[in-house]
């Protein structure tokens, strides 16, 4: 097999672009939306003949990967503490950002005010900082005030010292190789960026020129037909010079989460190779891997504590960051219809009713 790297890359992809051949590929349940009509969807799935269905989700894995990354290359233990506590993300960099009492960063609760949520401005707001997004959009996307905006900016940069400069130092690293690298050293290429970096740069003066005699067709108050013909010219240049620029904006953000996403993924198909393989030595089955989750089925008369307990060790620990990992393990009879452990009766295979609840508990 031919090993791809730096030097032949290119040669490879296009090669395989101009390939016309028929390569039948697996089916994309990632494309079954969860909610509404695919949830219905999705509930048509069942385990074959005698057997249940079991999923692993990995949670928050993208914040827990950036909070490794701040403290193991800039000992920044400020959002890997939040982990470490296990005192709720969200919340509690909402107390940190804001300043404020846990009663008013849970979810859905208001600031003392009645402006905002804090909670979900911080959820919104992590991903508009690593976008560089300024605190005046950030305001309007939010329906905030400005002075709010500017709040939450100073004090997430505050709170979090070295977030910023992580997200600046994967884009600069990108601008000077042309690519960026998972925790686990795969690679994504931008073998464009420093071309269109490069021309949208040298068009700045260009759009500059041609949005101030837009501007000044634009204040008659009678214009010619020349006047309209050549406003329809500047705006046709206008947009290719738009779209330039933006895909060097795109290419940037896209070299950040490249990394933190990239890195989510690696994460678990390590998982996933480990759990195929303890699915082949017990007759298991798995059957998808769906974003951050992995779906196996088990025959009911395997379905046990401890059948559970090897899930979440799969998910947990086949990989070890200096924070913890986490997994949301459901049990069901059919996609969707979820059951945690402690809600299934195991001895019966079958979901725990009212009556098996008031008997523990007696």
């Amino acid at each position: 097999m031919l090993a791809v790297n730096d030097s032949n890359y290119h040669a490879i992809v296009r090669k395989l672009i101009t390939d016309d051949r028929k390569v039948p590929k697996g089916t994309n349940l990632q494309n079954i939306p969860s909610k509404r009509e695919g949830k219905r969807v999705r509930e048509r799935f069942v385990p074959r003949e005698g057997y249940i269905l079991i999923g692993a989700d990995l949670g928050q894995i993208e914040p827990r990967i950036q909070s490794h990354i701040m403290y193991a290359v800039y000992g920044d233990n400020s959002m890997r503490q939040i982990f470490i506590d296990n005192s709720g993300y969200y919340e509690t960099m909402a107390e940190m950002t804001f300043g404020l009492p846990r009663e008013y960063c849970v979810d859905g609760a208001y600031d003392p005010t009645n402006s905002f949520r804090p909670r979900d401005m911080m959820k919104t707001g992590s991903l508009a900082v690593s976008y560089d997004q300024s605190p005046k959009s950030f305001a309007k996307k939010m329906n905030v005030t400005d002075e709010v905006a500017e709040f939450f900016f100073e004090n997430f940069n505050t709170q979090f010292p070295s977030f910023k400069r992580m997200v600046t130092d994967i884009r600069e690293g990108m601008k000077r190789t042309g690519y960026v690298e998972t925790l686990y050293g795969r690679k994504r290429r931008f073998p464009d960026y420093k071309r269109v970096a490069a021309e949208a740069a040298k068009s700045e003066q260009r759009r500059i020129r041609l949005y101030t005699e837009r501007k000044r067709l634009n204040a008659k108050d009678r214009k010619s037909d020349a006047d309209n013909r050549r406003l329809t010219e500047i705006q046709t240049e206008l947009d290719v010079l738009r779209d330039q620029a933006g895909l060097v904006g795109y290419w940037e953000r896209a070299a950040f989460n490249a990394v933190i996403q990239g890195t989510g993924a690696d994460i678990l198909k390590m998982n996933g190779n480990r759990m195929a393989r303890i699915c082949k030595e017990r007759g298991w089955e798995m059957n998808a891997s769906i974003h951050d989750e992995l779906l196996i089925s088990v025959p009911r008369d395997q379905l046990t504590q401890e059948t559970v307990d090897l899930v979440n060790d799969i998910m947990t620990r086949t990989v070890s960051l200096s924070v913890p990992l986490v997994t949301d393990i459901v049990i069901m009879e059919r996609w969707m219809d979820e059951h945690k452990p402690h809600e299934w009766d195991f001895e019966n295979c079958r979901p725990k009713t009212k009556e098996d609840d008031a008997l523990s508990q007696q």
